[in-house]
């Protein structure tokens, strides 16, 4: 009788293992292909910021160009900062540490340039605006509100 209820106990232990191990393959499995996913998700949106900043920076070099003196020169060292952390920027090695440091002083610098030149995230179609009005922001989108408090300076014509 023992050995019936041994070999019983046996067989539940050997179907609990097995059922373990199928468990842990196809967890890994489940994890890998989402994690990818998230991966490829995440890389493509700081991407598709890093590039906004980059256009941003390189429009208003532009407009630098066209209209000299239309961008202060407190503004061209914000924008320089810009370049330089663009330069530093580890595109192609995504595990680097300094990577999200670089995208937070990317993030300050132009809503600082934005600022300087009476904007603000919304009015210029930044894919941050959202983030940037849900963290306490008016929300308005209104730009006029933005050069009376710069001292009733109206926005840099960004048009070419």
């Amino acid at each position: 009788m023992d050995d019936l209820f041994d070999s019983a106990i046996e067989l539940e232990q050997s179907h609990i293992q097995q059922g373990a191990r199928d468990g842990k393959r196809d967890g890994m499995r489940t994890g890998l292909a989402e994690g990818r996913a998230l991966g490829l998700q995440k890389g493509y949106e700081i991407g598709m910021e890093v590039g906004h900043y980059a256009g941003c920076v390189r429009m208003w070099r532009a407009l630098q160009q066209q209209q000299p003196g239309s961008i202060p020169t407190k503004l061209e060292r914000s924008i320089a900062a810009m370049e330089e952390c663009l330069l530093q920027y580890p595109l192609y090695k995504p595990q680097d540490e300094e990577l999200h440091e670089l995208l937070e002083q990317l993030r300050g610098k132009y809503k600082t340039v934005l600022a300087g030149l009476g904007l603000s995230a919304a009015d210029y179609g930044s894919s941050s605006s959202s983030s940037s009005s849900a963290a306490g922001g008016s929300g308005s989108g209104s730009s006029s509100g933005a050069a009376a408090a710069s001292g009733g300076q109206q926005p840099v014509s960004l048009a070419f």
